[in-house]
């Protein structure tokens, strides 16, 4: 297994997530895996930023307001400004 795919599947997207977005209670539906959030990568105030996760690790975003999607490496580059080599080392 790849070190990419080792940290995809031990980390948690909605914890990684949770230092930039507040999760919209009304919305998500936790015991599901399902996340909503108003989207870190572009001003909004809607919940357009989904995140999917059932498994608790593993998960997957999309962004329907700015079209952002990927897994938590991809999260960590777009959020941090990060190659994938440095947002690999840093999760």
């Amino acid at each position: 297994m790849a070190l990419s795919d080792e940290v995809k599947s031990r980390l948690s997207l909605v914890k990684v997530a949770a230092s930039r977005v507040t999760w919209d209670q009304r919305k998500s539906i936790a015991s599901r895996g399902d996340w909503w959030a108003p989207c870190p990568f572009h001003e909004e105030k809607s919940a357009s930023f989904h995140v999917t996760e059932p498994g608790g690790t593993g998960g997957v975003f999309h962004c329907f307001g700015c079209g952002a999607r990927g897994t938590v490496i991809d999260f960590a580059m777009q959020a941090s400004g990060l190659s994938f080599a440095e947002a690999v080392r840093r999760l």
